[in-house]
């Protein structure tokens, strides 16, 4: 068996990443660093990453495997309690604000307002962003009839559309 791997042209496209990837594998296999390499040489001859390389391929996921399963502290729910007493006593503050008072960083505040909270900022306020569903059917028609005119109209329709944001414009007339 081991004459017919040797003799496939296939062990010559190997890329670096493949290796990698083979290392991983290897290793959620249970395989210790010796055994893969061992395996590597016997199908990539002169080919196969030394000894050390292997190693810290292996130590490297290993180190990573324990990593990613660390807990996110700063969504716990003493910290969102906390955020929420802030905000019921002054809607206006800052993340930076509420940050120096809770120990949090500052981008940890922003995920917990935004994510947990569902908080958006507005006119310096934070304020729920939730639409109703009355709210809600009425964009859904409002979208479907721009389409319909526009469908119809083709650019005359977009020609008479005015854009805005959240700011009221009044216009003054001196006639």
């Amino acid at each position: 068996m081991a004459g017919i791997i040797e003799s496939s042209p296939a062990h010559q496209n190997f890329s670096r990443y493949d290796i990698r990837v083979i290392i991983k594998f290897s290793v959620i296999l249970g395989k210790d660093a010796s055994c893969i390499h061992k395996d590597q040489v016997t199908v990539l001859g002169e080919k196969a990453p030394f000894i050390q390389t292997v190693r810290k391929w292996v130590k490297l996921l290993i180190e990573d495997e324990s990593r990613s399963v660390r807990p996110v502290t700063a969504c716990r729910d003493a910290n969102i309690s906390k955020v929420l007493v802030l905000l019921s006593d002054d809607k206006r503050k800052t993340c930076e604000e509420i940050s120096t008072e809770t120990s949090m960083s500052r981008t940890s505040v922003f995920r917990v307002l935004t994510n947990k909270l569902n908080k958006k900022k507005k006119f310096s306020k934070w304020v729920p962003h939730l639409l109703t569903d009355e709210q809600k059917v009425s964009r859904v028609n409002f979208s479907r009839n721009f389409l319909r005119r526009f469908q119809t109209e083709q650019n005359d329709f977009l020609g008479r559309i005015i854009t805005g944001d959240e700011t009221w414009v009044y216009s003054w007339d001196p006639d």
